[in-house]
């Protein structure tokens, strides 16, 4: 088994749930804002719950699995003669190039959806203070873009390190948000570092600091990978529920979630802040994430789950690509859909996204290695 399938597998799958949110945001009109500062104000079921529950595993994933390809992408070119500063530079362009991904394709994805809907979604309070002026919006690829060009710096760091940046980002996050006021007139750099909201100049919802903690985490557990080849996977499950047990422990004494999400059932003792992610939806999330990359080691030799490595294989393109495909669905639902049409929808549309992604992964495996094909 190569040793990048089961990671392959986990992107697709969380590639798959991320498209149930998205989907649900295109089609049903029903979209969710766990942040930080407001009490959010709760799901309208169990089965909006739950949409909106696994979706959370699909940020944390991506930025951790971001992490460890990093690592073994460098490894990878390291063989093949290339020097640290070849592959910072790689690095370095991948971000730039994901940027512009986002500003220019994008954007007039979400634009299109937008353009279709004759409603809004619930829960999309919003940090900060706007009164008009310039802003420069941001996304998830924002967060991805920033975070791999500094883990393309980064890579070279002893584990203990690394560990470290994790911890220090985390705990720089749950330091500084409760000290300030979700109606501030917020600095624009604090905005793109550390602070999800908006301002004059700046939006952002996956700031740098928080998120690249998750990066070096899975950096480290690709060094981790690299030592222990045979026992990552264990150790993985092992690690998972010490993740999940931690978070049982703190949310069971209301700590760890911004002090904003007080429960009193059980689906609010799972709603937790996104954003930034708190170290009770980081643990929770992360914790899912490395049981996950177990068990999916345990497949990697099934032939049923070629599908979902496929997504995973093409995850950029799938991502690009899934926006405009739902925002069409959701075409014929201007004022949203029912939750079980949005999941019948979400499938019939996974089932074309496997025809276009299977076309482009043999389009960009013909391509050379320097073509701009192979960062998509």
């Amino acid at each position: 088994m190569p040793r990048t399938t089961p990671i392959d597998l986990l992107r697709g799958f969380i590639m798959m749930l991320m498209a149930v949110d998205h989907a649900s945001a295109m089609i049903a009109r029903t979209h969710f804002l766990e942040t930080w500062g407001f009490a959010f104000e709760g799901y309208p079921s169990l089965a909006w719950w739950f949409t909106r529950f696994v979706s959370h595993l699909c940020a944390p994933g991506f930025f951790f699995l971001m992490g460890m390809s990093i690592y073994l992408f460098a490894q990878k070119r390291t063989a093949q003669s290339w020097n640290d500063w070849s592959i910072r530079i790689y690095f370095l362009k991948r971000g730039a190039f994901i940027l512009l991904l986002m500003f220019f394709v994008e954007f007039p994805g979400w634009g299109l959806s937008a353009f279709f809907s004759q409603t809004q979604g619930g829960g999309m309070n919003f940090p900060g203070h706007f009164e008009g002026g310039f802003t420069i919006p941001t996304t998830v690829l924002y967060g991805l873009a920033t975070c791999m060009m500094l883990g393309g710096l980064l890579w070279k760091l002893r584990k203990e390190m690394l560990l470290s940046i994790s911890i220090l980002a985390f705990a720089f996050s749950a330091w500084y948000i409760p000290q300030i006021s979700p109606d501030s007139v917020f600095n624009p750099l604090a905005v793109f570092l550390f602070t999800p909201g908006i301002t004059v100049g700046a939006m952002s919802i996956y700031p740098i600091i928080p998120w690249i903690g998750v990066t070096t985490l899975g950096i480290f557990w690709a060094k981790l990978m690299q030592e222990q080849p045979e026992r990552i996977y264990i150790i993985s499950l092992i690690t998972g529920l010490s993740f999940i047990a931690i978070f049982l422990c703190i949310r069971f004494l209301e700590w760890g979630n911004f002090h904003l999400n007080a429960y009193h059932d059980w689906i609010s003792f799972f709603t937790l802040v996104k954003y930034p992610p708190s170290i009770a939806f980081a643990l929770l999330t992360c914790g899912i994430n490395l049981v996950l990359l177990f068990i999916f080691s345990k497949l990697a030799s099934s032939s049923f789950v070629y599908p979902i490595k496929l997504f995973g294989q093409t995850a950029m393109f799938f991502y690009l690509v899934h926006l405009y495909l739902y925002a069409l669905l959701g075409a014929a639902f201007p004022f949203g859909s029912s939750i079980i049409v949005m999941y019948l929808l979400w499938a019939f549309g996974l089932v074309i996204l496997f025809f276009i992604c299977r076309w482009f992964l043999a389009f960009k495996r013909n391509k050379p290695e320097n073509s701009f094909w192979k960062m998509v």
